[in-house]
């Protein structure tokens, strides 16, 4: 199976801990690790975790000036997308697999299911994806770090009478 890939800026803002981070650096020339902490109320593992990811996308940079303080900002203006994660998404269909765009074209029934915010339900829903991938023999090939936020179904078009 083929992987959809994103805008990575968008990627990296999907997770609501790093547009958190991102918006407490909007208002700020720089912010310790401390500070950014204190600011999204996760545990420093995961703070590192979601800054590294910053990071990769070209997002954050960090420095060192006083010590061993490390502190962040911005590499340039970031503009956070405003997406309902309660609604279905909406996509250019171009970035979707031929079979699922030709589908949805075609009028298919399709339904979003939100996850619920939590790493845990996200995490069990990858794991319940990936359950029914391994009963129906499919590769699913989903990276290590996904987390889904929804599930999008998507069912054959009803015949028009």
């Amino acid at each position: 199976m083929s992987k959809v890939r994103g805008d990575p800026l968008r990627v990296a803002l999907a997770h609501p801990t790093r547009a958190a981070l991102v918006s407490s650096l909007n208002g700020t020339a720089e912010m310790s690790t401390v500070q950014l902490q204190e600011s999204t109320g996760v545990t420093r593992y995961h703070l590192y975790h979601h800054l590294q990811q910053l990071e990769k996308a070209g997002v954050v940079e960090n420095h060192r000036t006083q010590g061993r303080a490390r502190w962040w900002r911005l590499t340039g203006p970031v503009e956070i997308p405003d997406d309902d994660a309660s609604a279905a998404p909406t996509a250019d269909l171009s970035v979707l697999p031929d079979e699922i765009a030709e589908l949805i074209r075609a009028g298919a029934d399709t339904h979003w299911v939100a996850v619920p915010g939590s790493a845990r339900d996200a995490i069990a829903a990858k794991k319940l994806v990936e359950a029914a991938a391994a009963e129906w023999g499919l590769d699913l090939d989903l990276p290590f770090t996904f987390t889904p936020s929804g599930l999008l179904l998507v069912g054959q078009p009803r015949k028009r009478s």
